[in-house]
């Protein structure tokens, strides 16, 4: 990592304050921990639990893309809002179990608390290049890592470690006020020390001839973005077909892990996620062209889920895919600040994560449609991944084509 600002400060301002954000609304892809507690409790299918899920994933997609602006012209501003829409999510959604009211769960988990982990996902992406400017891809990542790191912190959480009970043992109606109150605890003070480190002025002056004159509708008419939000969709489409059913097909009768493998697994798979977000994206700061990390990230995801075609090794294949899927996310905001610059970023990144609220709600009913609707089970899922991944590849082949705008 460069050194262009002084260490104490750039820690405290930047790196800490994002670590601690990201790592408390990556609390989202821990939903496998806890959907069917809730769907027994309520008495309502696990399907229809799910969903929450899907709802939660699209708003985190539209928060991002809708509030960029607002986290281009006040970092505090918006991280102030994420956080208090991602507390109120955790909140109603407590008050949904509390009532066996399917809808206010939607409301909190799907329409609040996604929204707010959208808000707080982008905050801190920008800020974080801008202390780290030779390091792009690294320094987005560092908050980005902290968020898949978040789904193993939250299930450390729910189940309990080193003798600790965990929010499980309280029952599944005090869970999630468990959960608001200690997400609380790191992310007020986290809002006020998040800050950038230079004022939108000093970044307009000095990208001057770099950055391309922003707008929402000459993007869409922008190959680079449309085929960059493809991308996005289609390997985030892949990481949420198994994700969320993770816990669902280790225990099928196909595969019949125990529960201690598969709590292990759901563990690890977090670290993964952060890993593999970190690796790729240290990697892409030292090509010569970045955006080929894209095209590796695409074929391991390809080989590896050719092993998930014996059942045994779908653990493992679920460990890579999750490294795969974080590496997506770590990599794609320095490759779209090599094509646009930095000057409108936040709204650009923002816009290509709208790919991500469209990706939850395809991504995870594609697989209850394949493996459930028309009976494949989980190697129909498996199938239709491969497909998806490779013709991903063949799209980032076409986008390595593209000239830097101009």
């Amino acid at each position: 990592m460069d050194t262009t600002y002084g260490g104490c400060k750039r820690f405290f301002r930047a790196v800490l304050p994002a670590f601690l954000l990201a790592i408390s609304v990556g609390q989202i892809y821990a939903f496998t921990n806890f959907s069917s507690e809730i769907a027994d409790f309520i008495g309502r299918s696990q399907k229809e639990v799910q969903f929450a899920f899907s709802l939660g994933i699209f708003f985190l997609g539209m928060g991002a893309a809708f509030f960029g602006k607002i986290v281009e012209k006040n970092i505090r501003l918006s991280t102030f809002i994420g956080t208090a829409l991602f507390l109120g999510g955790l909140i109603v959604t407590q008050l949904g179990i509390l009532h066996k009211n399917l809808w206010m769960i939607y409301l909190g988990y799907g329409f609040l608390l996604g929204t707010g982990t959208g808000v707080i996902y982008i905050s801190p992406v920008k800020t974080m290049m801008l202390w780290f400017p030779k390091s792009k891809a690294l320094a987005s990542a560092l908050s980005i890592i902290a968020f898949g790191l978040g789904s193993s912190l939250s299930t450390l959480l729910f189940h309990g470690f080193w003798g600790i009970k965990g929010f499980m043992s309280y029952g599944i109606t005090k869970v999630f006020l468990a959960f608001a109150l200690f997400y609380l605890i790191p992310m007020i003070p986290s809002a006020f020390l998040l800050k950038k480190p230079i004022s939108e002025a000093q970044l307009a002056a000095s990208a001057a001839g770099g950055a391309a004159p922003f707008g929402y509708g000459k993007l869409l008419k922008n190959r680079f973005f449309l085929q960059s939000w493809l991308f996005m969709f289609l390997n985030i489409s892949a990481g949420l077909c198994l994700i969320p059913l993770a816990k669902q097909m280790m225990s099928s009768p196909t595969v019949a892990y125990s529960p201690k493998i598969i709590h292990t697994i759901i563990a690890l798979a977090g670290l993964m996620n952060g890993g593999g977000r970190f690796i790729f994206a240290w990697w892409s700061d030292h090509l010569a062209r970045r955006i080929n990390i894209m095209l590796v990230i695409l074929c391991i995801s390809v080989a590896v889920m050719g092993l998930a075609y014996w059942p045994l090794l779908i653990g493992a294949a679920l460990l890579v895919i999750n490294a795969c899927y974080g590496a997506g996310f770590s990599v794609i905001p320095a490759i779209l600040a090599d094509h646009y610059g930095m000057t409108n970023i936040s709204k650009i990144h923002g816009a290509v994560l709208s790919a991500w609220g469209f990706a939850g709600l395809a991504g995870n009913q594609a697989a209850l449609f394949v493996s459930e609707k028309l009976g494949y089970g989980y190697m129909g899922v498996v199938t239709m991944l491969v497909v998806v991944y490779a013709l991903n590849a063949l799209n980032v082949l076409a986008l390595r084509n593209i000239r830097k705008q101009a």
